[in-house]
């Protein structure tokens, strides 16, 4: 049985994945590089009858510059570490590269874990949740695009808001996330970008730190910086807490059934754990939050995932309101399946995969 997959290979994804599919004797398998791939040294041989995984490109500043570079359709000057800048141009970029993915594919009849068409739409989050909501999935109400923090603040009023979140419309990890609120004078922005002025204008970057704005020309500033790398704005749910921590859910499913779960709690709103906050403990869930909660959870992830018969997995990430009244899904991670050291039935998550991906090629050779 190959495997073929398409990563950073320093990355700790990569490693992981190769790892487990040596250790259950699937033997080593093909690795291409996306610097390899994208520096123009030609396209690269997947082996016929390879089974193909398209992991992150993520966690590797080169790369991420030559798919900008793509994007943009001419060289730019980077981004420094951190910085959040290029989002829409990466995505263009990103995009054209899986439109390369997808021929090769076609011509060599490759099986897939995960097609580049729904990578693609998982990572327009706007796009991705529209079609979430037609296919009857329930999503954070989303207000008119916007051209800046007047135009916003307006959207919110005629819509009777005064919270919401802001999101770049194809990032990752809370990149550029803004929780916002406003009351008649009063104004408040949560966000992990922290802001940078120079001669050059606004810069913002990446922290593990997050910051809170409450001057509205400051807050303006930013949310209009933002605007420039495409971003929508969703109402602001209030989420539920556990022991005083706010949480929200993150789910893998796996070949259409729930697997791996975490429970992601914060003492602020906006929950991702490399932002310092932690893993909850999942019998303190069931037992505080009921078991029924945890089955209606799963049974909306595997509603979300059904939505995508091209991806074999993906991370659903799922919100609780306050008092239990909705469960919603606040988006589809087609990379959300980095979570170390956490088993389901005995299984690590890349041993589920593998094991999935060749059960469905068994069961497709039977028919």
């Amino acid at each position: 049985m190959q495997f073929t997959i398409i990563g950073n290979p320093e990355n700790r994804r990569v490693r992981g994945f190769c790892e487990t599919a040596q250790q259950l004797g699937y033997g080593m398998p093909t690795l291409i590089s996306y610097a390899g791939w994208l520096n123009g040294a030609g396209r690269p041989a997947i082996p016929y009858g390879s089974m193909l995984k398209i992991d992150s490109p993520g966690e590797n500043e080169a790369v991420r510059n030559m798919l900008v570079a793509r994007g943009e359709g001419e060289a730019s000057a980077p981004a420094e570490h951190g910085e959040i800048k290029h989002m829409r141009a990466w995505y263009t970029g990103y995009a054209g590269w899986l439109q390369q993915v997808q021929a090769i594919i076609q011509e060599q009849s490759l099986r897939v874990m995960n097609t580049p068409a729904d990578i693609l739409l998982q990572f327009n989050k706007p796009a991705c949740q529209a079609w979430l909501q037609q296919q009857g999935v329930p999503v954070p109400f989303r207000l008119p695009a916007f051209t800046g923090y007047d135009e916003l603040v307006e959207h919110m009023q005629r819509h009777g808001l005064h919270k919401v979140f802001i999101k770049p419309a194809h990032a990752s990890s809370a990149s550029g996330v803004i929780a916002f609120r406003k009351s008649g004078h009063r104004v408040q922005a949560i966000t992990s970008a922290e802001t940078v002025t120079s001669a050059a204008g606004i810069q913002l970057y990446n922290s593990l730190q997050v910051c809170t704005y409450t001057r509205e020309p400051e807050i303006a500033q930013l949310i209009n910086r933002m605007v420039k790398e495409n971003v929508f704005a969703e109402e602001w749910l209030p989420k539920a807490t556990l022991n005083g921590r706010y949480f929200d859910v993150r789910v893998l499913v796996i070949a259409g059934r729930a697997r791996h779960t975490v429970i992601r709690t914060s003492r602020h709103v906006i929950t991702n754990l490399h932002l310092g906050n932690r893993r909850g403990d999942m019998n303190e869930f069931i037992e505080i939050i009921g078991a029924h909660k945890l089955a209606e959870i799963n049974q909306l992830a595997e509603k979300a995932a059904a939505c995508f018969p091209g991806s074999l997995y993906m991370g659903i990430d799922i919100l609780l309101t306050a008092g239990l009244k909705k469960t919603v899904v606040l988006e589809i991670n087609a990379f959300g399946d980095l979570l170390p050291g956490l088993l389901h039935e005995g299984e690590t998550c890349y041993e589920a995969q593998l094991r999935a991906m060749v059960k469905k090629h068994e069961q497709a050779a039977i028919c």
